[in-house]
């Protein structure tokens, strides 16, 4: 479960600063864990509310509605999670989770309301998670979103990959090490050396870990494609969907290194599998199928599968902008 995936999505120069997930849990009481693990969002941030009604400084339930929040990826609630969240910290300095959900939610915020705003904050979002990180070094989310800020913030703003490689390399665990050093290389567009690494830690058992191994792999894989070194990431694509039949992830990435070694019949059909799985939303589906069905000479549904996208006004600006120009080069119908 991710529920920052918006957040590492929507990338910007600043940071993306949110990696979830624990040594054994990511919320130290359980009836909010079980709630979080069963993927409720909504059931997490009634509890939680309700929790901080009786009790605003409860650093547990300030958590919880920080995840719900970005879980739901409802503007209006994050703001009330950040107010939360940053009342709790000013209030109880050694509240770590409320540090930790400070600073995720305020990079969250700031990245929303735009550049500017996210250059602004990421001073007091560095500082909260480093408060966090020094409060518990052994929270396996702490340290991850302080490695990722430093991984992928511009050095202006705070950032080092130095720092980075240092905060990874002295993680408790070797597995969360080598999780975490893999993530490094890929802030330094090395995703080929990353994705063995992180290959290699599919294995692990710790749930948390695993959803960070599965998402950076996913992303490993999806730069070596872009990077035109598709072959590279096919093993990782194929395993997803051996492994994890129910998400779209697989089939939507080994549909992307189809497309790039020319086999546009596999491509379009396993874009077609995608659309129907967990996560599909996440992926850019009407627009690659406008491509592969364009590459197929079906023109018609090629016109139709831009056109669904473009209406949409989800994805990327350069999807949105290509999406168009393929339109305008395909005519009308």
């Amino acid at each position: 479960m991710h529920p920052l995936r918006s957040f590492r999505a929507a990338l910007t120069p600043l940071l993306a600063c949110a990696t979830l997930g624990a040594g054994a849990q990511t919320l130290g009481d359980s009836a909010l864990e079980a709630l979080y693990v069963a993927e409720r969002p909504a059931e997490l941030q009634r509890v939680a509310q309700q929790r901080l009604a009786s009790q605003p400084d409860d650093a547990q339930a300030v958590l919880a509605l920080a995840l719900a929040a970005l879980e739901r990826n409802d503007a209006a609630l994050r703001r009330d999670a950040l107010d939360k969240a940053r009342g709790c910290a000013e209030r109880q300095p050694k509240a770590q989770p409320c540090h930790y959900a400070h600073g995720v939610l305020l990079g969250v915020h700031a990245m929303s309301e735009g550049l500017f705003a996210a250059a602004r904050s990421a001073g007091t979002v560095r500082e909260a998670l480093a408060t966090a990180h020094a409060l518990e070094p052994a929270w396996y989310p702490g340290r991850g979103a302080l490695v990722e800020f430093y991984a992928l913030a511009p050095g202006m703003m705070g950032g080092s990959l130095d720092k980075a490689g240092e905060l990874a390399r002295s993680a408790p665990r070797p597995e969360q090490a080598a999780a975490l050093q893999a993530r490094v290389m890929m802030a330094g567009k090395n995703a080929a050396e990353a994705l063995p690494r992180l290959q290699a830690l599919l294995p692990v058992a710790e749930p948390a870990l695993r959803a960070d191994v599965l998402e950076w792999g996913t992303q490993a894989g999806l730069m070596l494609v872009n990077d035109g070194q598709a072959a590279k990431a096919q093993a990782w694509f194929e395993r997803l969907m051996r492994e994890h039949a129910d998400e779209s992830a697989g089939p939507y990435g080994l549909s992307r290194v189809k497309g790039e070694l020319g086999d546009w019949p596999a491509a379009l059909a396993l874009l077609e599998r995608s659309a129907k799985l967990k996560g599909a939303e996440r992926w850019p589906i009407g627009y690659r199928s406008g491509i592969a069905q364009q590459q197929l000479g079906q023109l018609d549904a090629a016109r139709a599968s831009l056109q669904r996208f473009v209406d949409a006004g989800k994805g990327q600006k350069a999807a949105l902008e290509d999406a168009k120009k393929r339109l305008a080069q395909l005519g009308p119908r």
